[in-house]
């Protein structure tokens, strides 16, 4: 019987950033669902108002209205704020929780101030305002350090559709605290050329080693897993859950 697979994007994506590897779990019998957090295409809101709160609470009641039972929930870059949170909210409707290179944060950080600590001046994630409360990730920066293993054309494809990202997301602090005592199942996938931050090791071993005991899989690629790599992503996310 196939897995059933909730996928959460990270900043200036949406959840048709899953798409390929939705389509891959999908053949492999699994069900997969990905979703536009608040401030995100479909999901449009005054980004003044979005919060980390914002993005956890939506994601939980995506997951109980459809009464989604042993959720493997998934989160990128971002979004791995987001599903810690989704697990203190609905712990008893997750298998496991697997970070896809993805931030791992506790309670009371700033992820932007934490960020800058583990990697001084975070190359690529500059960004440009274009609104008081929200930022895109700078047209230079994105093929360079995000997307690097990708052809241009493909760079330049996922840029044009990246949307601003609301930034109390980032700026304010870490609303929860409950998530390491839950001793839910975890998974980490590693880019092992991901230089979001400049270098891999802020993601594996920095952030992966702030989980306890994470299934750990590796991919070959940039940060942009889902985008270069959706199979072997697949395939990573698959092994992981059924550990």
């Amino acid at each position: 019987m196939g897995e059933t697979f909730v996928l959460v994007h990270g900043a200036w994506h949406g959840g048709w950033c899953w798409r390929a590897v939705m389509s891959a779990l999908e053949r492999d019998g699994h069900r997969a669902f990905a979703l536009d957090l608040p401030g995100h295409y479909d999901n449009q809101r005054d980004h003044a108002e979005v919060t980390l709160t914002s993005y956890v609470e939506y994601v939980a009641h995506y997951i109980s209205e459809r009464d989604l039972r042993d959720v493997v929930l998934v989160g990128h870059s971002l979004g791995g704020l987001t599903i810690s949170g989704v697990a203190e909210l609905v712990p008893d409707r997750l298998k496991r929780v697997i970070f896809a290179s993805a931030m791992v944060m506790i309670d009371g950080e700033r992820p932007g101030a934490e960020l800058e600590r583990v990697a001084p001046g975070r190359p690529g994630s500059r960004g440009d305002k274009t609104g008081p409360f929200s930022v895109l990730v700078k047209p230079e920066d994105f093929p360079r350090y995000y997307i690097q293993d990708g052809s241009p054309d493909l760079a330049s494809f996922v840029y044009t559709a990246l949307v601003p990202q609301p930034t109390r997301v980032i700026t304010e602090p870490i609303p929860y605290r409950g998530f390491a005592a839950l001793n839910l199942p975890t998974g980490y996938i590693v880019c092992e050329d991901d230089l979001a931050m400049g270098k891999p090791s802020v993601w594996h071993p920095g952030f992966s080693g702030r989980l306890r005991d994470p299934v750990i899989r590796s991919i070959k690629c940039g940060h942009e897993l889902m985008f270069t790599k959706p199979n072997e992503t697949a395939q990573a996310l698959s092994e992981i859950a059924r550990t």
